[in-house]
């Protein structure tokens, strides 16, 4: 375990998805010659050859690309042999060439999701997913450790050298070997938004060759995100939601910042929630392709997988926020899919990986293969397994202090959930507390990757919903 005497002297904590930080602030360069430097520890340790191939990806944040060059420095100076992106990509592109490179270790500078300000150092494992569990701890500790100060002038220099890597048109047959036959004939307009991260250098050129009528939207790169957030939740895709209506027949489609989360909009201007995403999926692989395999889920996820798994006799696993946990089942034989409910979902005949890209291509390929659009296709989803009523909601958090308190109400509930308004039939601790309760459940959890307070809520109706999170506020929030 990584104690808070080490975490005190780095200034570093993994969160679900690698350690992350406002750029200057907490992600600066001390603290990538830190990581740099714990992570060819961990190689060293763990026994990986000197002349190791060790991919390296960035995403169009502001200083992305110096940071990239930095850890290339820095692992090149210890003996192995890292390798540059030719251009930004997204972490389901950096995780393909770890596989097929053999690497024993992948790193991506990338902040997903989060806003402009912050960037952050993402390790992909051998298997092509996000690393371990237990690969993240020693990095974190080894950080923790004395490290060697690596100079990083050279990542500004036009003059320096870099090896690089191109695997963009293995990646685009890869994800064209998974597209229904009946793709190339959707008549379906799809409009597509970028939201000017790295998804327009690999995404784009794959879905121009998939799809007959598609509109690529802020696929140009902009650190500042357009003033915006590049995560495809309702609240961010406004601007989509007009190219859909002004498009009479057409879908939307959303990647984030690094390209492993997806969002939708329907026919009719209205966002997809995730669990439909997954459940479309699903019973495509299942009932139209003769797929079979354990269904994986993380733990804030709806219970709609579990009814639509439970139909089609599928085993489900609930796993940890963060996609490494679900990269660990996925490795374990029989696992079909994997998904959470920010958006981000893995196949495990590609790779134990989220993958945005795959993701819209197979939830086209049901569309094309059962001759619907998404409107239909939800309409006889709910019709079949119902609809619940879900919502997570973001609470920034003003400090230590308040997160400190927070944890000790998280305690409370685990043992006394009525002091929320919950009657609970079981509790789970499992990441955050879980009350569940007959037709849905309550999740309180502090984030692992920024300061805030995150509550998820399933509900059978909107006002029964809406009263659980009021509840739930009023006693985890009182001053």
């Amino acid at each position: 375990m990584v104690t808070r005497q080490q975490r005190a002297l780095s200034g570093i904590r993994f969160g679900s998805d690698g350690y992350r930080g406002v750029i200057g602030e907490d992600f600066t360069w001390q603290r990538v010659s830190r990581l740099a430097a714990a992570t060819a520890k961990y190689l060293h340790n763990a026994g990986a050859p000197k002349d190791s191939v060790i991919p390296i990806g960035y995403d169009t944040r502001f200083l992305a690309l110096q940071y990239a060059r930095a850890v290339y420095g820095a692992l090149r100076q210890e003996g192995f042999q890292p390798c540059l992106a030719a251009t930004p990509c997204p972490s389901p592109y950096l995780s393909f060439a770890v596989r097929r490179f053999e690497a024993p270790l992948g790193i991506m500078l990338t902040a997903s999701h989060n806003p402009a300000r912050y960037l952050g150092f993402k390790l992909k494992g051998p298997e092509g997913g996000s690393a371990l569990p237990e690969v993240n701890q020693a990095v974190e500790r080894l950080a923790g450790e004395d490290a060697i100060e690596f100079g990083f002038a050279s990542a500004f220099a036009r003059t320096t050298v870099y090896e690089q890597f191109d695997l963009r048109a293995d990646y685009e047959d890869a994800i064209r070997g998974y597209a229904a036959a009946q793709l190339a004939e959707l008549p379906l307009s799809v409009n597509v938004d970028f939201m000017y991260g790295s998804t327009g250098y690999v995404y784009l050129p794959v879905l121009r060759t998939l799809l007959r009528d598609f509109t690529p939207i802020h696929h140009e790169p902009d650190p500042c995100f357009g003033g915006g957030k590049p995560e495809p939740i309702s609240e961010q895709l406004d601007e989509l939601v007009g190219w859909v209506e002004a498009r009479s027949g057409s879908c939307g489609a959303a990647f984030d910042g690094d390209g492993d989360r997806l969002g939708l909009i329907d026919e009719d201007g209205v966002f997809v929630p995730p669990e439909d995403i997954y459940a479309i999926c699903l019973l495509h692989l299942v009932e139209d392709r003769g797929m079979r395999g354990r269904v994986i889920k993380s733990v804030s996820f709806s219970s709609l997988v579990d009814r639509v798994a439970t139909e089609l006799g599928l085993d489900t696993v609930e796993v940890p926020v963060g996609f490494k946990h679900s990269t660990e089942r996925m490795l374990e034989p029989g696992a079909l899919m994997a998904a959470e409910e920010s958006g981000g979902f893995g196949f495990a005949f590609h790779l134990p990986e989220r993958d945005a890209l795959l993701t819209l291509v197979i939830v086209l390929s049901a569309l094309a293969q059962r001759k619907l659009n998404l409107r239909q296709l939800r309409s006889q989803l709910a019709a079949r397994f119902g609809r619940p009523c879900f919502r997570r909601l973001d609470v920034p958090l003003a400090g230590a202090a308040q997160r400190e308190v927070l944890q000790g109400r998280l305690e409370q509930l685990k043992t006394a959930p009525s002091l929320a308004g919950v009657r609970a039939t079981s509790t789970s601790d499992l990441d955050g507390v879980k009350l569940n309760y007959p037709g849905g459940f309550l999740l309180l959890r502090l984030s692992g990757t920024e300061p805030l307070l995150r509550i998820y809520c399933e509900h059978t109706s909107e006002e029964g919903l809406r009263a659980t999170i009021d509840r739930a506020q009023r006693f985890l929030l009182a001053s």
